[in-house]
């Protein structure tokens, strides 16, 4: 999320004219939009929960997204259930695909990576480190190609406090779900 949105940053800077940090030779094309799904925000008192705020900015993004626009998108479709939140991000990544836009989607759904097969899409992730004798987690801050091959929500849990039983609960039933989903 930090990366794609530090990128974002970083093109306006450059369309302004400004140095940024690049290698020797590094261009940006000119954009001619910079278009954002970011952050969680809603407007209650207008009846726009937040996961309406989501679909008005997805759908804005869609109506004007070119092949010369740069989009971010982070995370896509939390707001609903798991299949209907996925059902949507991926149709919303297709299109982005098909409208040729310049698109980085930070994303909860492992699956979305598929749709580097047979598409001009590629699966970037920021790596971490789990050790083997303590179990730690250090987020390393390092892009590297492919998809992200875990999933370290829980360990963050771990890292933010939770309680070891609801820690224990949570690991039981991500293994239940990933056993009876076949993953």
């Amino acid at each position: 999320s930090t990366h794609i949105r530090g990128l974002a940053c970083l093109a306006i800077m450059a369309q302004a004219g400004s140095l940024i940090p690049a290698d020797a030779g590094a261009t940006l094309p000119l954009f001619d939009a910079i278009l954002a799904r970011v952050g969680a925000g809603d407007s209650l008192q207008r009846g726009v929960s937040t996961f309406m705020a989501e679909m008005l900015e997805a759908s804005m993004i869609l109506r004007s997204a070119t092949s010369q626009s740069l989009v971010i998108i982070d995370e896509l479709g939390r707001g609903t259930s798991t299949y209907d939140g996925f059902g949507l991000a991926w149709a919303i990544s297709e299109q982005l695909v098909r409208q040729k836009a310049t698109c980085l989607f930070a994303t909860h759904f492992h699956e979305l990576t598929q749709l580097s097969e047979g598409q001009p899409v590629k699966n970037r992730h920021v790596t971490a480190h789990v050790d083997e004798n303590t179990g730690a987690l250090a987020f390393l801050y390092e892009v590297a190609d492919g998809p992200c091959t875990e999933s370290f929500g829980i360990k963050v849990a771990e890292l933010a406090g939770f309680p070891p039983a609801t820690v224990t609960v949570a690991k039981r039933k991500a293994e239940e779900l990933e056993s009876s989903s076949g993953g």
